[in-house]
């Protein structure tokens, strides 16, 4: 869904998918057509909330803020563009919660370069300066050390220092 400006989470101008509600029902109303028949463009912030919920049982959500921004593409199609999404959110996925034998090489090798700007990008915030605690800066980088090494990697080495 789009993420709003005014506190409202759902704001358009526009949305993915409907959820539970049948194609029928979203376009026999005039706000649901207003919504999802709108195109996504460079500079939109939506949320991707991929998940799996087991009736009775359990379920889970991977919830990321993304942007939408031009892409570079191998051949130039049309007049207008290509979008992708870059993630806002750079936290890693939950290791504990990872298979690795259930994904396949090119997702083992997207996660592991998602994990890798993950560190990139927070480690060098992780300062004695920044949390007021040189321990809660240790063990806030050796958490994220831990959780954003490839996931096919069996002993997690020595966290580097901090810069």
């Amino acid at each position: 869904h789009g993420m709003g400006s005014y506190l409202n989470v759902h704001e358009g101008p526009f949305g993915v998918g409907g959820g539970a509600v049948g194609a029928d029902k979203q376009f026999a109303s005039h706000a649901a057509k207003l919504r999802y028949l709108n195109e996504i463009r460079r500079g939109h912030y939506v949320s991707d909330e991929p998940g799996f919920y087991q009736d009775g049982s359990f379920g889970f959500r991977i919830e990321s803020d993304l942007v939408a921004v031009v892409a570079e593409t191998k051949y130039a199609y049309g007049t207008r563009a290509w979008l992708k999404f870059e993630y806002l959110t750079p936290l890693p996925f939950s290791r504990s919660l990872t298979d690795p034998s259930l994904l396949l090489e090119d997702e083992v090798a997207w996660t592991d370069d998602f994990h890798s700007q993950c560190w990139a990008t927070v480690a060098p915030l992780l300062t004695a300066a920044n949390l007021d605690d040189a321990a809660d800066a240790a063990r806030a980088r050796q958490w994220l050390w831990r959780e954003t090494r490839p996931l096919q990697e069996e002993a997690c080495p020595p966290v580097p220092p901090a810069v």
